[in-house]
């Protein structure tokens, strides 16, 4: 019986190693003098992209990578800026995207971030200024607006808010900067009035 489970073991764990061939294409794009290098796996003899793709700037700098399976994101996707700095941060399950999803200013600091659920937008998410200073706060369930976003002014008061129900504007108020309402206007068909 102890030499069945040890062949099974075995068994198991080559069958587990064995790897997919994949073919590494390597191609260019844009300007022929400084050229933006592609490198793509695919399944061997396919044009099935699996497994890891990079593009590197002319400079040389990494400016996007990402991982495939069967031509659809599985996992990190990451791209950049010209001088390195993180640009979009997104992680993909079977294609969809999934969690916390990030796009940055090119001077590296955060511009939005928003969770996603197979591929759709749910809970909370948040845009910000080139400064850090927070731009709009906007909630999502299922793919849709829903509830209250708020739009604050570059100096940092609330600006704007604006009620949703599946996707739909209800309401929209407007405040100076003293937060005092200056405007109340309701909303049908996309439209407030």
């Amino acid at each position: 019986m102890k030499i069945i489970v040890l062949l099974l073991g075995f068994f198991i764990i080559s069958f587990a190693q064995q790897s997919v061939p994949l073919d590494l294409r390597i191609s260019t794009t844009g300007d022929k003098q400084n050229p933006t290098i592609i490198k793509t796996h695919y399944l061997k003899g396919t044009t099935i992209k699996h497994g890891r793709q990079t593009k590197t700037a002319p400079n040389g700098t990494l400016i996007f990578e990402a991982n495939y399976n069967r031509d659809a994101y599985d996992g990190n996707v990451k791209s950049y800026y010209p001088n390195g700095t993180p640009k979009e941060e997104r992680f993909y399950v079977n294609g969809k995207k999934q969690g916390v999803q990030k796009n940055y200013h090119s001077n590296g600091k955060l511009l939005s971030e928003q969770n996603f659920e197979q591929g759709k937008e749910e809970g909370e998410g948040r845009k910000y200024y080139e400064s850090g200073a927070l731009k709009e706060i906007l909630h999502y369930k299922n793919g849709m607006r829903t509830g209250i976003r708020q739009e604050y002014h570059k100096e940092g008061y609330l600006q704007y808010e604006t009620m949703y129900e599946q996707g739909k504007k209800i309401w929209m108020k407007t405040y100076d900067k003293n937060q005092n309402l200056i405007e109340e206007k309701k909303c049908r068909w996309q439209a407030c009035y």
